[in-house]
């Protein structure tokens, strides 16, 4: 898929994108509905200098994750601004507020992070409940892979496991928000103890 049979496809936008966000639509494409992530309407300095990075950055991921529950397959790279992804219909867990979420989503949500994980990738942005997303059927998906790390030698996969650990903590983080009858002394531990990276990032902006 080019961009000019992309844009003649578009059904609606899904996010439209400010100053450096990309912006993200729903096209439809070979009798499929899919996501395509673009940065063409970024400044163009960042289009030009940094878009390129991100989308290949994010591409790679995903292909490296492809077939892995709760991560959207990676469909194909449009160009050096943007790519397309499977369209998940879902629901920011960033909507629900204390008491809406069932106690059976928490444990699915740590099974995709875990499945991830296991995998080599971790998501760096967790904390963002925007990028959890709750579809219809009661399935957990992962969205926005700018920030992943992969491990792919010594030093990305201690970067990755350093990673990982700030992932750990998004559950909790989500539990303390809408349930936190649900926290465990485990999800208290890590709610209380910061991990070594973010002791570095800490001490690094001085507070």
């Amino acid at each position: 898929m080019n961009r000019s049979e992309y844009q003649s496809h578009i059904i609606r936008p899904i996010h439209e994108g400010k100053g450096f966000q990309s912006s993200v639509y729903l096209v439809e494409w070979n009798g499929e509905q899919v996501a395509v992530k673009d940065f063409a309407r970024a400044p163009k300095w960042f289009r030009r200098l940094v878009a390129p990075f991100l989308v290949s950055r994010e591409a790679r991921t995903l292909k490296h994750l492809n077939g892995t529950p709760g991560i959207p397959n990676f469909k194909g790279k449009i160009d050096r601004v943007a790519f397309a992804l499977q369209f998940i219909e879902g629901t920011p867990i960033s909507t629900y507020a204390k008491g809406e979420l069932a106690p059976e989503v928490f444990p699915r949500i740590a099974e995709v992070v875990e499945g991830m994980h296991a995998r080599g990738v971790a998501h760096g942005d967790l904390k963002r409940r925007s990028n959890l997303l709750l579809a219809s059927d009661g399935s957990i998906w992962i969205i926005d892979f700018a920030a992943a790390i992969i491990a792919r030698g010594p030093i990305s996969r201690r970067l990755m496991q350093s990673v990982a650990e700030v992932d750990d903590k998004s559950l909790p983080r989500l539990k303390k928000f809408v349930a936190p009858e649900l926290l465990t002394e485990e999800d208290k531990w890590k709610l209380e103890n910061p991990t070594k990276l973010e002791k570095w990032a800490k001490k690094l902006l001085g507070r």
